[in-house]
């Protein structure tokens, strides 16, 4: 299944979203650092007043301008790791891209409004800059762990919806596969799509839902479903339906 049955894009998707959870994560520390700095001799309500009118959307996005780059340009590596079966214009990818982009975007300026509210409560409160950036990456959404998963998870999402495009455009007939891993953190859901072989467009939206093509097994997926063709990389049917087969029933419900 070659590299731990990854299908060919998942370890570019996976490092690349590392890189720019790196860049975002400093991007929050040096943002609260600075922030603090510009307190001065200020009072703690003077500051709070001070800081309603700064634009913090437009410093998190210049700061984290590298990441955004990072992120745009690894939609064009991910369309040459896509395998293409079937023609998509450019303005299609060129919309499908400008949406992933998006999704980054928003998650910086949801991390703007974050870290302007905990520094005005760090300055008020009187807390070094440690316990506000903690407070910030407490919020769930802006930890390491939730910043990679809403990467890895759109960037994914584009890489599965440039497929479904071409899926669209197949005949009726055409035959297609889950790939992807299969290893201990591969969900039951996932299992269960991989062992069922070759499913034709309407079979899989009969059995599983159309949300599939585009969400695999939601956030983190590292699946998609894939035109059929021989030794198909990353697709093994009987290893996913022996683990499937093989899981209590609590974990089918």
């Amino acid at each position: 299944m070659g590299v731990d049955g990854l299908m060919s894009d998942q370890l570019f998707i996976e490092q690349n979203s590392e890189l720019v959870t790196d860049i975002l994560l400093q991007v929050q520390e040096e943002t609260i650092e600075q922030l603090y700095k510009l307190k001065g001799q200020r009072k703690a309500d003077e500051f709070a007043i001070f800081l309603q009118d700064l634009n913090i959307k437009e410093i998190i996005r210049a700061k984290a301008s590298n990441a955004v780059n990072i992120y745009d340009a690894s939609h064009g590596v991910m369309l040459q790791t896509i395998q293409g079966f079937a023609a998509v214009s450019e303005q299609t990818l060129g919309a499908l891209k400008n949406y992933s982009t998006g999704s980054l975007l928003n998650t910086l300026d949801n991390m703007a409004q974050i870290i302007k509210k905990e520094v005005v409560n760090g300055i008020i409160a009187g807390s070094p800059v440690q316990t506000v950036l903690e407070a910030v990456r407490g919020q769930g959404s802006l930890s390491r762990r939730q910043l990679q998963t809403l990467i890895d998870t759109a960037m994914n999402e584009y890489s599965r919806s440039v497929t479904k495009v071409m899926i669209d455009s197949m005949p009726k007939e055409t035959k297609y596969v889950y790939i992807g891993a299969l290893d201990g953190k591969t969900r039951p859901e996932c299992l269960d799509m991989m062992s069922r072989g070759e499913l034709t467009k309407a079979e899989i939206e009969g059995t599983f839902g159309s949300d599939v093509f585009t969400r695999g097994g939601g956030y983190n997926c590292r699946h998609k479903w894939e035109i059929s063709v021989q030794d198909k990389f990353g697709h093994d049917q009987k290893g996913a339906k022996k683990l499937y087969d093989a899981l209590p029933k609590k974990d089918l419900n």
